[in-house]
């Protein structure tokens, strides 16, 4: 009884947050409000109270974004929280993850896309579900909105090609407490502007995939990132520490040598053994 009741009294107190949003209050304040929920989703270790204070943060978030100018608006400060934004203004991505307790991860994500021109204060927002853990051939499915390939994102490459934009985005997964992922992915948007993730346009010598998928140890530390200087995508090669244990990618960790990505006649093409100098890092 006494723990339904101070149950009942978080989701109350969380209501009156979320409810308050953007209601005569500065943008700091409901900013403060983000943060706090963040912070106790981060601090709080019952997953179901976790899920509370992340849900309540999520319907937060979406209310402040549907405010005209939003776009505008800076989150960078929010603790635990991923924000990327194309160079174009038309594209920003939230996302965010919580462990499960399990060594297991969950992620969210809201893709924001500017309605109309630059000068437009309108924006469409899309709350993405994850739905990884059903997709079979991660490399080779193009998923459609809600559907999303969970991860949190550090960065969007803009590439165009027959007057199509194409925003190739990385990411990182913790996966579980034996391997973590890093992810390739493609973003765009079809003539509805609906998002779509995943695209066939990474060319290397095993055929063409819709997004790159790395799995290597925990223990380990791998390098995936766009050099601008080189106009790459820079990641490490990585090799089974056990040669016996090839087929498992927990035993996989990175070495110091690299390959990368760029992007050429449309598509994404590997290339191999780039050098970069430790001041690039």
């Amino acid at each position: 009884m006494i723990f339904s009741k101070m149950r009942n009294s978080i989701l109350f107190l969380l209501a009156v947050i979320c409810n308050s949003a953007m209601s005569g209050q500065s943008f700091e304040q409901v900013k403060s409000k983000l943060s706090e929920l963040m912070t106790m989703a981060a601090e709080e270790y019952d997953y179901a109270k976790k899920q509370e204070y992340v849900a309540s943060f999520s319907e937060l978030l979406q209310k402040t974004l549907k405010t005209p100018n939003s776009l505008s608006l800076s989150f960078d400060s929010i603790p635990h929280l991923n924000v990327i934004s194309s160079k174009d203004g038309v594209l920003r991505i939230f996302s965010w993850g919580a462990p499960k307790g399990d060594g297991e991860y969950s992620y969210s994500a809201i893709v924001q896309r500017r309605m109309g021109d630059q000068k437009s204060p309108l924006s469409d927002i899309y709350v993405m579900n994850d739905v990884k853990q059903n997709v079979h051939k991660p490399e080779e499915e193009i998923l459609h909105y809600p559907d999303w390939y969970g991860c949190l994102y550090s960065d969007v490459i803009e590439t165009q090609d027959m007057g199509k934009t194409y925003y190739t985005l990385l990411g990182l997964d913790f996966n579980n407490g034996i391997s973590h992922k890093k992810y390739i992915d493609v973003l765009t948007f079809n003539p509805q502007g609906i998002p779509l993730f995943g695209a066939p346009l990474f060319v290397d010598g095993t055929g063409i995939k819709s997004r790159i998928v790395f799995e290597y140890s925990a223990r380990s530390v791998m390098h995936l990132k766009y050099h601008p200087d080189v106009e790459k995508i820079v990641f490490n090669w990585l090799y089974p520490i056990v040669p016996e244990k090839k087929h498992d990618k927990s035993y996989y960790v990175s070495d110091a040598t690299y390959d990368g990505y760029e992007f050429r006649l449309g598509k994404w093409m590997k290339v191999k053994n780039i050098l970069l100098k430790k001041k690039r890092f």
